[in-house]
């Protein structure tokens, strides 16, 4: 990924088409930030702002970064604006639906004090919110009106879209569609449901494990029995290739009554959204190409550890928008861990019945004892090696399965996990939205560029979540 010199801040108001501006900005290649939200709110005071975020990244959208262009301004000199704009009749439908009044008591002191700064009032008010669009645009207007070169003026949800965009960040145009999102269809859909499935599925798959691990041992005290009274290597041959058909079977069984319990449970929160799953991965790509939303699910990630019992297995399921995850789900029904991620809202770990809590990054340790580095199941390559030993000098490695991994990076107890061999898109998407929802990045090795889903070959390269 190249680097960016300069800070982009999208500073159009929510609703008009930020998370779609912001999904531009990746495919782009730079390192977005969309709606990092505030925990305190004070008008004109950037430490309003987690600067590190700024500093960290390199481009970003709504809430706070609207509320605070002017001193952006003059904190990052020779940044660029990027204000979108919308239909009034288009966005001010859109706003009633948003902000109503059970959205006004789930929020913070610290939010509802700055949309109030903006609107004169929180919940739709139709009058209010005009006065306050209309203040607003053209108080930006006013200000960048002797430097047109810093600012771009983009209607996204009117049809303008790569050209403008890329003209005024001299960038060429992608070979791809735009990504015009859906906010609100999303939004309406409970993230809970999806915990549910997940645990449902695993819990199934447990069940014929367990079960599994019951009939090993009967057979293991038979094989020793009958290697007393035979001793006969032919008949040893012929039983281990019975029983590994059998266990075969077992996980077969295992997979489809894991995915039966997905598609169900996905259809009926929205049928209109399809789903791609290993059962299901020769669509052909002229018909997925179109596919704005899909789901990514893994019944049963970890076949080889599900059948010989030396390792765990996840139930992965993702909510990819335009190219990228924006929600995760991964359930361990060993340890009865679930992680999950809806979009910008943050990422959260359940254990058992305890209740949720958000996965917050610790602090990364200096030394061998604190400094965890993942990697995959295939050997690393000299290149993978070499960047290892610049990048952390004192680590310890352990090896995991990647939706184990990127969520042991999402919440601190990793600092990087590399996987050097290919996988499914299937594999690490649910992981994926967990660990950007977590601030965390997960890339392709060879490009620098954020992983992208429901590609031609649904397959990854290596790439690295830190």
């Amino acid at each position: 990924m190249q680097a960016h010199t300069q800070k982009l801040f999208g500073i159009g108001l929510s609703k008009t088409g930020t998370t779609s501006l912001a999904r531009a900005l990746e495919i782009l290649g730079y390192k977005t930030r969309d709606f990092i939200g505030v925990t305190k709110y004070t008008a004109g005071d950037l430490s309003s702002i987690n600067l590190q975020d700024i500093d960290a990244n390199d481009a970003f959208t709504d809430t706070p970064i609207p509320s605070f262009y002017k001193e952006l301004d003059v904190k990052y000199p020779n940044s660029k604006f990027i204000l979108t704009t919308r239909n009034m009749d288009d966005w001010l439908k859109s706003c009633q639906k948003q902000f109503t009044k059970r959205m006004v008591t789930r929020q913070s002191e610290a939010t509802s004090q700055l949309h109030t700064d903006l609107y004169d009032c929180f919940e739709f008010d139709r009058e209010r919110y005009v006065n306050g669009y209309k203040r607003f645009v053209n108080g930006v207007l006013d200000y960048f009106k002797d430097r047109p070169q810093d600012l771009l003026v983009i209607d996204i949800c009117g049809g303008e879209t790569w050209e403008k965009l890329c003209a005024f960040l001299d960038q060429p145009v992608p070979d791809i569609a735009f990504p015009l999102t859906n906010v609100s269809a999303i939004q309406r859909m409970n993230i809970q449901n999806v915990v549910s499935m997940a645990k449902h599925a695993g819990q199934e798959i447990n069940r014929i494990y367990e079960k599994d691990t019951r009939t090993r041992q009967h057979d293991s005290k038979n094989r020793l029995a009958h290697s007393i009274r035979s001793r006969l290597n032919s008949v040893f041959a012929r039983l281990r290739k019975c029983e590994h058909q059998d266990y075969n079977r077992r996980l077969q069984k295992a997979t489809r009554i894991s995915l039966d319990i997905i598609l169900s449970g996905l259809k009926k929160m929205n049928p209109s959204i399809p789903v791609i799953s290993p059962a299901n991965a020769n669509i052909p790509f002229a018909e997925r190409l179109n596919w704005r939303h899909v789901w990514l699910v893994d019944p049963l990630d970890g076949a080889n550890e599900f059948v010989n019992h030396n390792g765990t297995f996840t139930v992965n399921i993702a909510l990819i928008e335009d190219g990228r995850p924006i929600w995760g789900v991964v359930y361990n029904p060993l340890k009865d861990t679930v992680y999950y991620a809806k979009g910008a809202s943050g990422s959260y770990k359940i254990n058992g019945d305890e209740s949720p809590q958000k996965v917050v990054p610790a602090e990364k340790g200096n030394g061998k004892d604190n400094m965890l580095v993942l990697s995959g199941d295939n050997d690393l390559s000299d290149d993978l090696n070499a960047y290892i030993e610049r990048t952390h000098k004192d680590y310890k490695l352990l090896f995991a399965r990647s939706a184990t991994a990127i969520c042991l990076v999402a919440e601190g107890k990793a600092s990087m996990h590399i996987s050097s061999g290919p996988s499914m898109e299937w594999q690490t998407a649910a992981a994926h939205a967990i660990a950007r929802s977590s601030g965390k990045r997960v890339y392709d090795y060879d490009t620098g560029g954020n992983l992208i889903y429901n590609k031609e070959n649904l397959i990854n390269g290596s790439f690295i979540a830190e």
